[in-house]
């Protein structure tokens, strides 16, 4: 049997390369006697249909797969119609949607299936039922349909040895060589899950969905090879950085440490530069030195919010503000530029707690600070504490909302969407001003010899300018690393 996996990313956000899809295509092509490949929507939004033809004649597939979240359900049932009229293929569903709201994933008639938490092992198996290699009612982690009704497998427990799965196959995206030049990076990822509880974020949730240990662990060692083999592999397509996607990298000292070592012994360390992300209660001095001595150049660190309150009460993020002044000098004292992750318009905020969010990322010299919009996420606390706290969420909003940076749909007790959204646009001019004077200070003129070139790409590849600008000061050239 052949799976196309399609990617339904029509938000114009270009650095959507899903780790999962590539994990499972990869699976499927190197441990079953079943084919895979990826369908990317990214670069080609405005011809989605005469691509995806394109693909269908090309590749020919049995069956469809789409890795969906919340936020991309719209274009999900969108795809799923087309290829339901033209192409008559079995569809099936994947990703945190199914696995959160599996009854809303598989309500549209044009779905015929959906895979609930990991899907290398479960998708695997549904092909092999396709195929008529038994029947889809032992298959767990699956719901189907069946004459019009829908069968509910028992669940899978969650894969726990994370090592025993092939390095993912970045050669399976169509555009990668697009992905890498605005982006500068190869993700990578060591672990599978978080085990911290914020209540805005989806990983919570998915402990109480799916059965078995939530958080698993890679040997480091390995990690630090695989990511040997992909820049060997990438670094002639304009690879700068190894882009780490573990939610919290450095809960473990000696699995960072081990890490850390092995990436130095492998040489990786004076080739290489990598980021991560980390949280300001699970790093020290300690490690900063480990991690500094192997080459890390950006630490990615959620501040959420300035308030003390909203942060630990509303966010249930435990994490005092002197805990962040004192890690960010840290880091900035070794050379490590930081990614500051925020949060607008949560459950409970006002136009004074937002101004503190302002103030801190203004005083702890934030490189490269990122301003969210808040999202009510399907299953998360967060949705709820909205309510709890005095305000309401517009649910007709969510047609609009493909992000996590632009529009709003929250009211709280005092603020409306329109508010939450004119002051990110306020926090955006502040920053992106100031890190426009620093970055032109340090390149001089090739700041605008590169900013031309990746803008001029970015209109003829069809990527939004909001875009195009705002990942030109993330990721444009060498403003990865800086």
């Amino acid at each position: 049997m052949k799976i196309s996996i399609i990617s339904p990313n029509f938000s114009s956000d270009v650095s959507v390369v899903d780790i999962g899809m590539t994990y499972l295509a990869t699976y499927i092509n190197e441990r079953t006697v079943h084919k895979a490949n990826i369908v990317d929507f990214t670069y080609h939004r405005g011809d989605w249909q005469k691509h995806l033809k394109k693909n269908m004649e090309a590749f020919n597939p049995d069956v469809i797969g789409i890795s969906t979240v919340s936020m991309f359900m719209q274009y999900t049932k969108k795809i799923a119609r087309e290829i339901k009229e033209k192409y008559k293929l079995p569809i099936i569903l994947g990703g945190y949607h199914p696995t959160l709201c599996p009854e809303d994933a598989i309500t549209p008639e044009e779905v015929d299936a959906i895979c609930i938490g990991d899907g290398e092992y479960v998708v695997s198996e549904y092909l092999d039922a396709l195929r008529g290699k038994g029947g889809m009612e032992g298959i767990k982690g699956l719901w189907y349909k069946e004459h019009g009704a829908v069968r509910k497998n028992q669940l899978r427990e969650l894969i726990q040895d994370v090592d025993s799965l092939p390095i993912p196959n970045y050669d399976l995206w169509e555009d990668l060589d697009k992905f890498i030049f605005y982006n500068g990076v190869i993700y990578f990822i060591g672990t599978r899950g978080c085990p911290f509880p914020c209540t805005y974020c989806s990983e919570f949730p998915m402990r109480d969905a799916v059965p078995g240990k939530h958080f698993r662990v890679r040997n480091p060692r390995e990690y630090a090879r695989e990511m040997k083999q992909q820049w060997e592999k990438y670094r002639g397509m304009g690879m700068k950085v190894a882009h780490t996607f573990d939610p919290v990298f450095t809960i473990n000292k000696d699995w960072v440490r081990d890490f850390c070592d092995e990436y130095i012994k492998i040489g990786l360390s004076k080739e290489l530069p990598f980021s991560c992300f980390t949280r300001a209660d699970t790093i020290d001095e300690e490690k900063i030195e480990m991690l500094a001595k192997a080459n890390l150049k950006v630490a990615r660190v959620g501040i959420e919010a300035g308030n003390e309150r909203i942060r630990k009460e509303v966010y249930e993020k435990n994490i005092p503000t002197e805990q962040y002044r004192k890690v960010f000098k840290l880091l900035h004292d070794k050379g490590i530029a930081v990614t500051g992750y925020n949060i607008l318009g949560g459950p409970g905020e006002t136009i004074d707690t937002m101004r503190e969010t302002f103030n801190l990322v203004k005083e702890l010299k934030v490189d490269r600070p990122i301003f969210f919009t808040y999202r009510p996420l399907p299953k998360t606390k967060g949705a709820q504490q909205v309510v709890e706290l005095g305000g309401k969420i517009d649910s007709k909003m969510w047609e609009k909302i493909d992000s996590l940076h632009q529009l709003s749909n929250v009211y709280t007790q005092s603020l409306t969407p329109r508010q939450i959204m004119w002051f990110r646009r306020r926090c955006l001019f502040y920053f992106m001003t100031r890190r426009t004077l620093k970055l032109i200070k340090e390149q001089k003129l090739s700041f605008f010899s590169n900013f031309a070139k990746y803008l001029v790409k970015g209109v003829r590849d069809g990527i939004h300018p909001q875009y195009v600008v705002g990942y030109f000061f993330v990721s444009g050239g060498k403003n990865v690393i800086s």
